[in-house]
This record gives structure tokens, C-alpha cells and sequence, in this order.
């Protein structure tokens, strides 16, 4: 069965989804009063969510996990009041998932920091073992060496989480792209109560 354009009656495209012809869909785009200044693509997108490349943004957005872009033909456009409204709705979810990655990556660090088995070495990275995703033995309550359990940590929130910390507050981490190269010299109680308290 073929398709046809509910505007101008042409036959459409297979890979066509829309009702429209793309040239409709073109003309139609050209009478959107959106001006080009209330419009984000998806590397400006990427950038407000924190996210490495447009690619990223893209591959959320055929998950209908953002907010709804522009109808336009092979573009990746939204709308400022859109992208705005969207993050004002999903920051609640956000913020809650920052404060108990935030709270994780504490009581990791500070779990790792205070044991004498799991700290060998000031100079050492603590690697893995912040995400607790890493096999650890360390002490427990009785004092004896056996596997412990850290907190699981997303990753990618950890990561993000590392990026928006402002360093001026946070001195610890200049130099630091990922939890796991920090050294335990640089890890001490201070930091876990401002990386808890923060978010």
C-alpha cells in the first residue's frame, strides 16, 4: 500500500515516516516562527547535558529519552522552551541520582581511605575500587581481612559528577579526569564531608 503526502497528494518515500512530503516538510519548516536564536542542535545539547559528543544526545533522543525535537527534515534541532522544560521536569530525578552517586563515591572513598589493608600506599590510585565494582578484601567489624562490600556506582554519573565539581571548592580533584586516579594522599575526610554535603 502506498503512502501518500497529506498536503500535496505525491506518493512518499519509504524511508519517509512522516505524513508529509520532505519537501513539504521543508516548506513547512521554512514557516515555523522559531527564529534559528531559539533553537539547539545536538552538539549545543551535549554540552548543557554534560554528555562527550552529539552522537550521544542523538542515540538518547531515538530512545524519546529527551526532550522532542524540531520536526524538520534530516536536522536535530529542539526548541530552547522545550530543552529548559524538559530539564526543569527530569532535575528532580537528576539531582536525587547525583546526590546518591555523590554520597556513593563518599563512603567508597572514605571506606578505602581509613583501611590499613586496603590503603598500602599514600602514592597509590584507588582505581577501580571507587566505582565498587572492583574485588576488595579490607576489614571488618571483627577485625578480620575478608572481602567487603563498597557501594555500586554508575559510572558515567560519577564521571559527571567529576566534571561539574568547581575546583576552586574542590582543590583535590585539579588534575583528575576519573575517580579512579586519584591517589590516597589527595583523599581525607574534608573532601568526603564537601562531596557529601554539595549535591
Amino acid at each position: 500500500m502506498t503512502r501518500v503526502c497529506s498536503q500535496c497528494g505525491k506518493v512518499l518515500a519509504q524511508k519517509n515516516p512522516a505524513n508529509l512530503c520532505f519537501a513539504c516538510q521543508e516548506e513547512r519548516r521554512g514557516q515555523d516562527t522559531t527564529s534559528n536564536d531559539d533553537l539547539i542542535d545536538a552538539e549545543d545539547y551535549a554540552y548543557i547535558l554534560g554528555l562527550d559528543s552529539p552522537e550521544s544526545v542523538k542515540r538518547l533522543a531515538r530512545k524519546d529519552k529527551l526532550a522532542p525535537r524540531v520536526p524538520a527534515v534530516r536536522k536535530w534541532l529542539w526548541r530552547k522552551y522545550d530543552v529548559d522544560a524538559w530539564i526543569k521536569q527530569e532535575g528532580q530525578t537528576g539531582s536525587r541520582d547525583f546526590r546518591m552517586t555523590a554520597r556513593g563515591i563518599a563512603s567508597n572513598l572514605r571506606t578505602c581511605r581509613n583501611d590499613p589493608i586496603i590503603c598500602l600506599s599514600l602514592s597509590d590510585k584507588i582505581g577501580g575500587k571507587v566505582y565498587g565494582v572492583e574485588y576488595v578484601l579490607g576489614t571488618v567489624a571483627t577485625g578480620r581481612v575478608e572481602p567487603i562490600e563498597l557501594v555500586k556506582i554508575d559510572r558515567s554519573i560519577a564521571l559527571n559528577i567529576l566534571k561539574q565539581l568547581p575546583r576552586e571548592d574542590f582543590p583535590e580533584l585539579i588534575g583528575i579526569t576519573d575517580w579512579g586516579d586519584m591517589t590516597y594522599d589527595r583523599i581525607n575526610e574534608d573532601l568526603i564531608v564537601r562531596l557529601e554535603a554539595y549535591f
